[in-house]
């Protein structure tokens, strides 16, 4: 059949419409229980999406071009882009639906990415109708113009959401608060710097921070400073010795062979470099001192090199770390803000640098299960809180469960009873629960066993026996159970 007989064909147009309005149902089916072989299809979506981009793009300029009489009109190739759209955007939707069902993604920035997808995908079926039907009345052209520009408009919100999704939400325009400060990040000049802020710090920033951060503490692992990383982690080991590299965890793991298991930062993620370790090494031996230059470094021979050789990489280090930083004044003034809204007292938390404490004000303010639901968005940002007193109830340990970085929970003197700690035994790094004047029972108490990390717990006036007390000490001895009401914060 001529390309002339085709494009008139009302069977075309009526099935442009029909799948576009199929796939635009798409976010209603909702989750199913996909067989495995699709969830493997799923995992070519991140290969596939990028066609139906490229091609919608393509037909657009193509159409421009015509309009401006650049080309020849070129019915045959304009449709034969728009069906090669349409169809790689449909295989894409699909496989990053599987994606999707998979459960590996969600959250709010999945559900806009989906719906924009669906969307999308659906405009460009509509397009192809629209393209089919101003072949045979010029009426319809502009809506089909109209619609090609909106959908490209669709189809590129779409693709920023889902870059969001995988390189963070302000992946596009992180630098922008930078180009307005009056010292640009990252040129700090030489003679000011420090070895550790300036040099070793940034490092740990690009190299180690994806794994040992406030949201994600591998090992229980934070090295968002230097305190924490004196601190060290589960392993107990000392990351950092003075001036003893033998006894410094940190250099030893970072040295190991690339294949070993325990070699740090694990395979796949970027090594540290041969001068970036010739620096670590010299800083720990020198003393590894915070206070210690760089211009002292520049003036040892062994060092001066790598140094010298470092500084260009580590301007980029540094800008990455000074946008960290931006991000984290923003969110100590939001906070801010939801603290004086809520009557609570949020402050950054001076054993965790990066994460905050909260705290209700004495005397106590009404703090409900409800009230929770504003803090959500800065889950992660929470190390310690202090709810003593309040009127949250079992129901509300749920959101608490949410708080995945909170080590300290202070609850004395709620209506606790213990039926929501199912919800607390998913909180990875709780370390200390206060739980003194609750109503918490011998049969609750026994769940205390299944808390993956805790080291100590207040249990002052509750009704727990001193039969389940022993039975607690005796199958978790590291488990440091006391009698007393117990600090507050």
């Amino acid at each position: 059949m001529r390309v002339e007989a085709l494009v008139k064909h009302p069977a075309l147009v009526v099935c442009s419409f029909v799948i576009g309005v199929l796939v635009l149902g798409l976010p209603f089916v909702g989750k199913i229980e996909a067989p495995v072989f699709f969830l493997m299809l799923g995992r070519f979506h991140p290969l596939v999406l990028h066609f139906p981009i490229v091609l919608i793009i393509l037909a657009l300029m193509l159409e421009l071009a015509i309009k401006f009489k650049f080309v020849p009109n070129a019915t045959g190739l304009q449709l034969s882009l728009l069906a090669a759209s349409a169809f790689t955007a449909l295989v894409a939707i699909l496989a990053g639906y599987f994606l999707f069902v998979g459960g590996e993604y969600s959250g709010e920035l999945m559900e806009q990415h989906f719906w924009g997808a669906t969307v999308s995908g659906a405009c460009v079926f509509f397009v192809i109708g629209l393209y089919l039907l101003s072949q045979r009345f010029q009426l319809v052209y502009p809506f089909y113009i109209g619609l090609l520009v909106l959908t490209n408009l669709s189809i590129g919100f779409t693709g920023h959401i889902g870059g969001s999704i995988t390189h963070g939400k302000d992946y596009l325009t992180e630098y922008i608060p930078l180009i307005f400060q009056d010292e640009p990040a990252g040129n700090k000049p030489v003679e000011d710097m420090l070895v550790y802020d300036d040099m070793i710090s940034p490092i740990f920033q690009a190299k180690c921070m994806s794994c040992h951060n406030q949201s994600r503490s591998k090992g229980g692992l934070i090295m968002s400073s230097l305190q924490s990383i004196t601190k060290g982690g589960d392993s107990g080991l000392a990351l950092i010795t003075p001036e003893d590299l033998d006894q410094s965890e940190l250099f030893n793991r970072v040295t190991l062979p690339a294949t070993h298991d325990d070699v740090m930062p694990p395979e796949g993620q970027s090594p540290m470099s041969e001068q970036e370790i010739e620096l670590l090494k010299y800083w720990i031996t020198s003393g590894a001192s915070p206070e210690q230059k760089v211009t002292a470094l520049q003036a040892q021979p062994e060092i001066a090199s790598a140094t010298n050789e470092l500084l260009p990489q580590l301007a980029r280090y540094r800008r990455k770390q000074a946008i960290a930083e931006l991000k984290l004044k923003e969110v100590t003034n939001e906070l801010e803000a939801v603290g004086k809204k809520l009557n609570l007292a949020i402050e950054p938390d001076s054993l965790e640098p990066g994460l905050f404490s909260l705290r209700v004000k004495f005397p106590p303010a009404p703090f409900t299960n409800d009230q929770f639901r504003e803090l959500a968005p800065y889950n992660d940002v929470f190390s310690r809180l202090s709810i003593a007193s309040s009127s949250i109830d079992d129901n509300g340990l749920y959101h608490i469960s949410q708080m995945a970085n909170v080590k300290k929970l202070f609850l004395q003197k709620t209506n606790i009873d213990g039926a929501g700690f199912i919800y607390l035994m998913q909180m990875p790094n709780l370390e200390t629960l206060n739980l003194s004047f609750t109503k918490v029972d011998d049969k609750v108490a026994l769940d205390l066993l299944k808390f993956p990390s805790l080291k100590e717990v207040y249990l002052l006036g509750t009704r727990c026996t001193p039969q389940v007390v022993e039975a607690l000490r005796k199958n978790k001895p590291e488990l440091k159970i006391l009698f007393e009401e117990g600090p507050y914060f």
